[in-house]
């Protein structure tokens, strides 16, 4: 029978800054397999939000099979203009879950950085229920939960560091051309300007 697992999006404390200029506008994207990406279910961003920020937004992930599903994979992100830079990411061992009264957790979970250091943590509810259900109404004290890093994770995660990396590089490298091309231009037009006034004065001595 298939399942859905709801995961309930409330907060996190203590991220990573990775703006360069202003802060965070994180989002949250969850998923079950790294190998496809549109299989991840996203909140909406949180502009200026900084090291914490707040959700509350309850995300479905369908087609869930605990008997061979058994990573819930976090993922933290700064929206930008171009390519949107990782904050943080963990992935949760779903057993927590499973074996949990009405299969519902509350949990604060420690926030990995790209590099594996921790840095930060996220507070959510996972309930798994059956397809086409709602996360039933029962309210859940939160407790420390369990997140690891798989390696697996962490290189998806560096390699978008590394891409938006060279996004910031690409900019960077037009402003700086942009800026010596406007020199040159305005260097130009100061040289034609001059020899305009010059020829202009040889004639009048005329």
């Amino acid at each position: 029978m298939s399942h859905t697992l709801k995961v309930t999006v409330h907060s996190a404390e203590g991220m990573d800054d990775v703006e360069h200029f202003g802060k965070n506008d994180p989002y949250v994207q969850v998923g079950l397999n790294l190998k496809d990406p549109k299989a991840f279910v996203k909140t909406t961003v949180k502009k200026n939000a900084g090291k914490h920020a707040e959700w509350n937004q309850t995300l479905s992930v369908e087609e869930y099979d605990p008997n061979t599903q058994h990573e819930l994979y976090v993922e933290i992100f700064d929206k930008e203009t171009t390519i949107d830079a990782p904050i943080g990411f963990l992935a949760i061992p779903l057993r927590q879950v499973t074996e949990a009264p009405n299969s519902i957790f509350r949990g604060a979970f420690n926030i990995f950085k790209p590099d594996g250091k921790e840095k930060g943590t996220i507070s959510l509810t996972l309930a798994v229920v059956q397809a086409g259900q709602a996360a039933p109404n029962v309210t859940v004290s939160e407790v420390r939960g369990q997140s690891q890093v798989v390696t697996e994770h962490q290189n998806r995660i560096k390699s978008a560091k590394n891409h938006e990396k060279a996004a910031d590089v690409g900019i960077a490298a037009a402003i700086v051309g942009g800026v010596f091309g406007a020199k040159k231009l305005h260097d130009s037009h100061k040289e034609s300007q001059k020899a305009k006034e010059a020829a202009q004065a040889e004639a009048l001595e005329q």
